[in-house]
């Protein structure tokens, strides 16, 4: 847990304790908590609070992880469905037990404020349990350690490194400004998360959830250098050198592979849990090259490193790293194993015709599970919708998924789907078990 949210969030709350806080500061401290992924924040948030009134220990309840996480959903859905206007927040007492609803206020024109008690079967008195889809947010980590949550900042200045501005313009994340030193900052979407950045050079990079890019906030010497985990869709902008010649942009891959561009579009998935890294080419020109560790030929007592061989894309093309061992393909669906195995060559394939739209589908805000197999389409849930998948009976071997399905929809509503389809599923709490 970084020290700079932790502290941003016990600040808020000193506000609200003065009676000082506003609707903005209340919509704050409720994204910073939803984003905890541990239970920290909430911990914090909870001491604090607890400090202001003295209850007999008996009448402390233990925090619930899992019971604040169902409000602060069913608040996240209030929040979707209401036109929120500023509003002066007035103070409440504060009592432990309802840590959370003592602190998330949601006041509107014509909207009362949303306070949750427990009761003793941990049910909301909101209504149902919902897992809503996630959302566009991400943290950033700056040059010094820090952390911006960015989930509900509004337009304006994040911070100021290097003589670069990281500042938000409608949803996005952009640098303005000419640095002379090269100082790191990380991109990281959660579970449940999506977003935008443009790069110092006017590169575009959208990230998928559960995702993280690492770049320099401004870009100096003979190339551009950025190292990405999870799955990120580039738009590489053209940068000149002063000779004239256009400014490489390279692409270090989970340190597999190595991504080289001069302007294009790709889309790169290289998940950690994943044996597969693909890399599909939309437009222009790309050329991937294995890292040392991944052409490391085991001869007796030492390996010996392969000649590094690049392989050049062309678009419509699909490059795939098998990890751990010294093989990459150019694959794509074609749906012809005739056509497949006439192009087959050494170590190497080149099939035409990748599904474009089924690898896009992810940033054009569907789910695409259109030949895929059953286990990848769970994975897709599992990061948007932040839930664990467990196989009760293994995976299923017959269940073959067809269509497109709006990622707005909540998993409750996608569940009674595969239920009409023939999935055998049932949600306990966060976990999806699916018994067939």
């Amino acid at each position: 847990m970084g020290n700079f949210l932790k502290n941003e969030l016990l600040d808020l709350l000193q506000k609200a304790r003065a009676g000082n806080a506003t609707g903005d500061d209340y919509s704050r401290i409720a994204a910073i908590i939803n984003a905890d992924q541990s239970g920290e924040l909430i911990a914090e948030a909870d001491n604090f609070l607890a400090q202001e009134v003295t209850v007999p220990s008996q009448h402390i309840e233990p925090y619930n992880y899992e019971y604040w996480q169902r409000a602060f959903l069913e608040i996240k859905e209030s929040w979707r469905q209401q036109n929120l206007q500023q509003a002066k927040v007035r103070r409440l007492p504060v009592r432990r037990w309802w840590v959370a609803a003592s602190i998330m206020l949601l006041i509107s024109v014509g909207v009362a404020t949303y306070l949750f008690t427990k009761r003793t079967s941990s049910q909301l008195v909101a209504g149902p349990y919902k897992i809503l889809p996630g959302k566009e947010g991400a943290i950033l980590t700056l040059a010094d350690g820090s952390q911006v949550l960015l989930d509900s900042l509004q337009n304006g200045i994040v911070a100021m490194q290097g003589g670069t501005t990281a500042k938000i313009v409608n949803g996005t994340l952009i640098y303005e400004g000419k640095g002379n030193n090269a100082v790191y900052n990380v991109m990281s979407t959660p579970k449940a998360r999506e977003f935008h950045v443009i790069l110092p050079d006017g590169t575009n990079a959208w990230l998928n959830s559960g995702s993280s890019l690492r770049y320099p906030t401004t870009f100096t010497g003979n190339e551009r250098k950025v190292t990405v985990t999870g799955e990120v869709y580039f738009e590489v902008a053209t940068v000149r050198l002063n000779a004239g010649l256009k400014m490489p942009f390279k692409v270090n891959v989970n340190n597999k592979a190595e991504i080289e561009v001069l302007g294009t579009h790709f889309n790169v998935k290289a998940y950690a849990n994943e044996p597969v890294i693909n890399t599909t080419l939309l437009e222009g020109s790309i050329a991937i090259t294995l890292s040392p560790d991944q052409r490391t030929v085991s001869t007796g007592r030492k390996g010996r490193v392969e000649p590094a061989k690049k392989l050049v894309l062309k678009p419509g093309q699909q490059a795939q790293i098998l990890i751990g061992q010294q093989q990459m393909q150019v694959v794509t669906e074609a749906k012809d194993a005739a056509a497949k195995k006439a192009n087959t060559q050494p170590e190497l394939t080149v099939v035409s015709n990748t599904d474009i739209d089924n690898v896009m589908a992810w940033k054009n805000g569907v789910f695409d599970f259109n030949n895929i197999a059953f286990n990848d389409a769970m994975s897709q849930l599992e990061r948007w919708y932040d839930i664990e998948v467990v196989y009760e009976k293994g995976i299923p071997t017959d269940i073959e998924l067809n269509g497109k399905i709006s990622k707005d929809v909540t998993l409750n509503e996608l569940v009674t789907i595969l239920e009409k389809i023939g999935v055998k599923c049932r949600l306990e709490g966060r976990k999806l078990l699916i018994q067939s």
